[in-house]
């Protein structure tokens, strides 16, 4: 029996899912915290310590495997998109990674702003200019000591591809995040490369997705009981990776990726370059699949602002993602426009802790609680997380909202929203359209396996449960006008406020 293994490094949890690469059916899954080391502002992941816990989750999957093991075909790897390992010609690497968020970037990305190339630059890579984009932190790098006359850049799935079978390589989805591909071509654009006195041997070649990179290194094969045979690849950056695994595979299908951050995503023939998409903050990128693009756009902190939240009520999350958003639920869809409502919903949360997403998106841009009163109780601020993060993505659902969006018949959801209830219900009703939960047991992992298998032309199927959410009209209209005229006000006055900093 054949198996594979897909490794899935994340920014709060990384993983290394064991499975039958017939029927992708899970045999072992080893999770581990992504270590990282916190100075300040500054965050970054503990390169050497990620490195020995793959190792080590590699080998305790062979050992459940034991004799088996010479069966594993290959190890696919997806990662997070703007982080990369600075990697010497002597095979040396540098020991931290700056995380995708990190704002050290913001100097340069600024730059490019005042000296007016962002539009040029858009026009190239397909990409807004932000710092958290790799070019930027590249950038800040140099500035700061780091010796890149010699250096390669790997983003962070190429790197643990390069330490397990010695090849150099960027995937196109990640190569997609740099800010120095051109979208057209596929390859490093020397343009930008000389605009920022970069040299043209700092970006490896560009890769297809879940194409062999090698064979594992022979003391890769002895520490981690990996056959000598088993071929190492990169399936690419995680929201598109994750979009395989429930079928997101042609034009007019529509992902929306839940985690941390949370994106949309839908794919088309040809990249979307233009004036309207740069007003938009439309991010371009190679898709996971040949020929295809994929038009991807984010909010920093949907995820995350349920965790942040939580911690700061002094909530015990198991609690709460235990019984405690089920009665939130009841509550929720239990209430009809005819009734006192029974949750405090005039208290309005922008979930800006890590900036703002598009259509105005803006890395210094801050949080906000509007509505508090002295009567607002605990659960109408857990409500009003819930509320904020649903009205934020339907900015970022307008913003992406083309021709082929529009007549979506639905939007597939994976992550952590699937199990969340009220997420899913109400994002239904504020979009007014149905989104179905696809719980996809380690969607990223597992899409990593498929990205691979297809690209070797083995039929490799992936079973899951899933549920739809049909939106409420009624609901559905009272929240558009909650959207229209109390949510995007706040978000206009508090944007002009701001920029008056």
């Amino acid at each position: 029996m054949p198996y594979a293994i897909g490794i899935d490094v994340g920014t709060t949890n990384s993983k290394v899912v064991l499975c039958d690469l017939s029927s992708c059916v899970v045999m072992d899954t080893e999770k581990f915290e992504s270590p990282r080391t916190v100075e300040g502002e500054h965050v970054d992941y503990d390169i050497n310590v990620l490195m020995e816990r793959i190792v080590g989750s590699l080998r305790h999957c062979t050992k459940r495997l034991g004799a088996s093991s010479r069966d594993v075909r290959f190890v696919s790897i997806a990662s997070v998109g703007e982080s990369g390992v600075l990697v010497h010609r002597d095979g040396s690497f540098d020991g931290r990674s700056i995380f995708w968020y990190d704002r050290r970037g913001e100097t340069y990305s600024n730059a490019v702003c005042r000296e007016g190339y962002a539009r040029r630059m858009y026009g190239i890579t397909g990409l807004p200019v932000h710092p958290n984009s790799a070019l930027f932190k590249i950038l800040w790098l140099r500035d700061n000591g780091a010796d890149i006359g010699d250096a390669v850049w790997l983003p962070l799935a190429d790197f643990v591809a390069w330490y397990l079978c010695g090849e150099q390589g960027q995937d196109q989805t990640l190569a997609s995040r740099t800010a120095v591909l051109d979208m057209k071509s596929a390859t490093v654009s020397d343009e930008i490369l000389d605009r920022f006195s970069l040299p043209h041997t700092f970006f490896p070649a560009v890769k297809r997705s879940g194409v062999s990179r090698g064979t594992v290194l022979a003391d890769i094969s002895k520490v981690t009981g990996l056959p000598t045979a088993c071929e190492v690849c990169v399936a690419g950056h995680d929201h598109m990776v994750g979009s395989m695994a429930c079928g997101v595979m042609s034009e007019g299908s529509i992902l929306n990726s839940t985690g941390t951050s949370e994106g949309i995503l839908s794919l088309g023939k040809e990249p979307k370059l233009g004036d309207e998409a740069f007003d938009r903050n439309l991010s371009n990128g190679r898709y996971v699949l040949d020929g295809a693009y994929s038009f991807y756009t984010s909010v920093p902190a949907a995820g995350f602002s349920f965790q942040w939240g939580l911690s700061v009520l002094g909530m015990n999350p198991d609690d709460f993602f235990g019984r405690g958003q089920f009665d939130l639920y009841d509550r929720y869809v239990k209430c009809r426009p005819v009734d006192n409502r029974p949750i405090d919903s005039d208290v309005l949360f922008v979930p800006h802790l890590r900036g703002s997403g598009p259509p105005h998106r803006n890395p210094k841009s801050r949080g906000v609680f509007y509505g508090l009163s002295e009567t607002t109780k605990r659960d109408d601020l857990v409500y009003s997380l819930h509320l904020g993060v649903c009205m934020e993505f339907n900015r970022l659902f307008r913003c992406m909202s083309d021709e082929s969006i529009r007549a979506a018949s639905n939007i597939k959801v994976i992550g952590p929203a699937v199990k969340n209830p009220l997420w899913m219900q109400m994002k239904a009703d504020v979009l007014g359209v149905p989104v179905i939960g696809c719980d996809v047991q380690e969607a990223v992992a597992l899409g990593a396996v498929l990205v691979a298998a297809r690209q070797r032309g083995l039929s490799c199927e992936l079973s899951f449960d899933s549920s739809l959410y049909e939106p409420d009209s009624h609901r559905h209209e009272r929240l558009q006008d909650v959207y229209e005229n109390r949510y995007v006000p706040l978000c206009d006055s508090i944007r002009a406020f701001e920029d008056r900093l």
